[in-house]
């Protein structure tokens, strides 16, 4: 039902002037690809490859205002002010030449088939509308259908039924003063329907989910700039190629280095070379897993000098080479500001006089207010600007610094409160640039390390960004449960903790960013409880960067005075756990970075008909995660997707069928994990301390072929054609064949060693269990006692465990490897 504020059309002439000698009659359709529009009654429909007709009617909408105030932020979300007036267009009255519909209240609009990514393309264009400050396209939906896309949000990676601003604001709402949207992506995708849009425009915009008009998506933005709204179609049978096709269409990811799948960790603050030494010391004498530590602020002698401080960090160089030799690599924190005063008076005289800051209006630097005081901030779409950042980048760079943590970066607002300000740069204004500076800013640094070698973890980003930032960090969040938008009891709403972690974290997977790491434990209010911290630890460990640190004096398990038991025992797990995935991590990188197929999935993408809740999701297509969001929470509540589902830590076998809820037990040890039946789940068979090289004595590293390439390959046989392909060649299959079972090993240029692990306690391949011989290329291969004489055979071997349930064979490969069980 259209609200009263939507009237009746305007005539023809008084929206398209010199238009109208030109215009031929409007066809009854206007068709490009699965897109067809019906011009009277104005309709959209398009070809869905799933869930049913995909219609809407009167889709194009145009608010006016009397007389256009050019200081007012016209609000994309909701502007109800009186003086603002919504007409819905019914009809089109005529076509012109170059194939722009004439609408009946003064927009156009064109379509066109698409040679790229997308299927086809929608334009509207609101220009000649006298008074236009807001368009919209409205498009379907169904009370509950799950809708993804958006960017990085911390409501809920399903955005049915809500709102998602498209640019970061102030917003005194909010117990951060700031409206959380670091990351907004002007993408929506409809799993359930196989159709995803994309708004190729840099113009303020929101989407309104359902959540003012039930049943309609309501696609708003700021006008009149820069011209048409384009839109642009996509539509495939499988949910991941909605993604695919986006991030075809505009950007591939960047691909961190390798190292940066290790956990890392880090402090809110280091008060001396010493303790960032015994933390470095204490995981590897713990035991913990790792290969990065970030040296937060303040570590500089002013804010970005990029020169260590040395009152504080004495003997940094001695430290950096120690840390270098126990397999660490080093972050350092950086933003883009300068201040006018201190240790950088000099550097902001300079940066001003040649005219690198960003600036207001009047073409003076912009001062910027930080709880530093008062910044200029560099002007990276300068190139000028960069070499003089970089420049001063080199300093640490130098000194053996691999990466950088970015902060901030969002500060092109498009307005003040509701109050339009301008912003000046190189590139354009900040009404243009308010989401794409993150790129020059990101683009900077990342051209200051090594290629393919150098990390950032950053804060901010906008669409076709995502090939100059390799992971995204989501700011402060709360160190809790609880979360985004609920009132914080001081009547502000909550950033929100470990639920608008994951949320983040799962809408950025879908909207072109894969890589992500949250602070376990989160940043605001300090300190979290052990319950926190390792509820936190466990969902990071199924992630792509995982991240220890943030509010208080540490989040380190080890510190028993901060986290009693189990903190340090669980945390230990689960870094095991990441380190140990990472061939099928690093696989799953490889893969996202080449086409954006995201590593972590939402459930409710993949299987849009099923009832799994917003915090399960997929690692790859062989694991489901259903993190515990819930404080005291013992059990979990889980909808499992179709497929048989083995239980991680028990081996037990449930049928899913994405409707059927059961009760999962959850002590606060485990996580409720599951691994697909018939999907190999490739891991390190050797445990290591490190994916960076190491020298010290007793530190071990994957970078040593002697843990490097040994593959261990776990699995449920059920009977079925398993197969799983790695990222440096390597293959491997299981199958049936004349009742027999079947493995192969084809090596890789990394993993030439192979354990297929097979775990029969609910597997429906019975004849696995009752092997009682193995032939490796027609030999027949010893039987070995124990796991030691496995692990040591000098070509192929297997281990009955019947026990355990468990059979284990062994082949070192150097070419194609048939294994037959007997």
């Amino acid at each position: 039902m259209r609200g009263p504020a939507i009237v009746a059309a305007l005539a023809l002439t008084a929206a398209c002037s010199d238009d109208g000698p030109d215009l031929a009659p409007p066809p009854a359709t206007v068709t490009a690809g699965p897109l067809t529009i019906t011009t009277a009654p104005l309709t959209l429909a398009v070809a869905a490859p799933r869930g049913g007709a995909y219609t809407q009617g009167a889709f194009v909408e145009v608010a006016t205002v009397p007389t256009v105030d050019a200081t007012r932020y016209y609000d994309p979300v909701a502007d109800g002010a009186d003086s603002l007036t919504w007409r819905a267009a019914t009809r089109a009255t005529g076509i012109t030449a170059d194939g722009w519909l004439v609408l009946d209240n003064g927009a156009r609009l064109r379509v066109a088939a698409e040679a790229g990514a997308a299927d086809a393309a929608l334009e509207l264009d609101a220009s000649a509308v006298d008074g236009a400050v807001l368009a919209r396209v409205v498009l379907p939906m169904t009370a509950g259908e799950p809708l993804f896309g958006f960017g990085e949000t911390f409501a809920s990676a399903d955005a049915s039924g809500q709102v998602r601003e498209l640019q970061f604001r102030p917003d005194a709402r909010y117990e951060s003063g700031i409206n959380e949207a670091h990351v907004p992506v002007p993408l929506a995708l409809w799993p359930g329907r196989g159709v995803g849009w994309f708004i190729r425009d840099r113009r303020v915009g929101a989407f309104d989910l359902g959540a003012t008009r039930p049943g309609e998506v309501l696609a708003t933005f700021g006008l009149p700039e820069r011209g048409p709204l384009r839109f642009e179609l996509f539509t495939a049978a499988e949910p991941l190629d909605l993604v695919r096709a986006y991030v075809a269409a505009t950007a591939r990811p960047a691909l961190p280095p390798r190292w940066a799948f290790a956990p890392q960790q880090w402090r809110n603050e280091h008060r001396s070379t010493a303790e960032l030494l015994d933390d470095a010391r204490q995981m590897r004498a713990l035991g913990i897993p790792g290969s990065t530590m970030w040296i937060d602020n303040p570590w500089q002698t002013g804010y970005n000098t990029f020169v260590v401080d040395e009152t504080r960090f004495a003997g940094i160089d001695a430290a950096l080479a120690e840390l270098a030799a126990l397999g660490y690599r080093v972050l350092v924190w950086s933003t883009p500001y300068l201040l006018p005063s201190g240790a950088t008076a000099d550097d902001y005289r300079t940066a001003a006089a040649a005219g690198l800051f960003v600036t207001d209006a009047r073409g003076q630097p912009m001062s910027f207010p930080w709880n530093a005081g008062p910044v200029g901030m560099i002007d990276f779409t300068n190139p000028a600007a960069v070499a003089f950042w970089r420049e001063r980048i080199a300093r640490i760079t130098a000194r053996g610094v691999s990466g950088m943590k970015l902060d901030y970066g969002e500060d092109l607002v498009a307005d003040l409160y509701g109050t339009r300000i301008e912003l000046r740069t190189m590139a354009g204004d900040n009404q243009e640039l308010h989401g794409l500076f993150a790129r020059y800013y990101h683009d900077t640094y990342l051209g200051a390390l090594p290629p393919g070698d150098g990390f950032l973890i950053t804060r901010a980003g906008a669409w076709g960004e995502q090939d100059r930032n390799t992971a995204i960090w989501p700011g402060d969040l709360d160190s809790d449960f609880s979360r985004h938008g609920v009132d914080n009891g001081d009547g502000e709403r909550n950033t929100g903790g470990l639920p608008a972690a994951i949320a983040g974290g799962l809408a950025l997977s879908v909207s072109g960013y894969p890589f992500y790491g949250s602070d376990i434990g989160g940043y605001r209010e300090g300190t979290p409880t052990s319950e926190v911290l390792i509820r936190w630890a466990q969902y990071a460990a199924l992630g792509t960067i995982m991240q220890l640190g943030g509010g208080g004096p540490s989040h380190n398990p080890w510190d028993t005075a901060l986290y009693p038991a189990p903190a340090l025992e669980v945390y230990r797990t689960f870094a095991r756990l990441h380190l140990d995935l990472n061939p099928l991590l690093w696989t799953l990188a490889v893969t996202a970075a080449a086409d954006g197929t995201p590593v972590t999935r939402p459930c409710r993408f993949v299987y849009p008909g099923a009832a799994c809740d917003d915090a399960m999701f997929l690692l790859g297509d062989a694991i489901v995660a259903a993190p515990v969001v819930t404080a005291g929470a013992t059990t979990r509540s889980v909808v499992l997707p179709p497929g048989r589902w083995i239980d991680w830590w028990t081996g037990a076998a449930t049928t899913g069928d994405g409707i059927t809820a059961h009760d999962a037990a959850a002590p606060l040890e485990r996580l409720p994990l599951w691994r697909a039946a018939d999907r190999f789940v490739p891991m390190f068979a050797r445990a290591a301390d490190t994916l960076a090289p190491a020298t010290a004595p007793g530190v071990t590293s994957y970078a040593d072929p002697a843990y490097g390439r040994e593959l261990r390959l776990w699995l449920t046989p059920d009977g079925g054609v398993a197969e799983v392909a790695l990222h440096d060649g390597a293959q491997a299959r299981a199958e049936v064949v004349g009742g027999a079972y079947r493995l192969r090993f084809e090596p890789g240029s990394q993993y030439t060693v192979a354990t297929f692990d097979l775990d029969t306690t609910a597997a429906l391949a019975t004849q696995v269990a009752a092997t009682t011989a193995v032939t490796v290329d027609g030999v027949a291969a010893p039987a070995v006692a124990d796991g030691a004489a496995l692990a040591s055979c000098p070509t192929a071997c297997w281990l009955a465990e019947p026990t355990q349930r468990r059979l284990r064979i062994r082949v070192v490969a150097a070419a194609p490897t048939e294994i037959v069980l007997q």
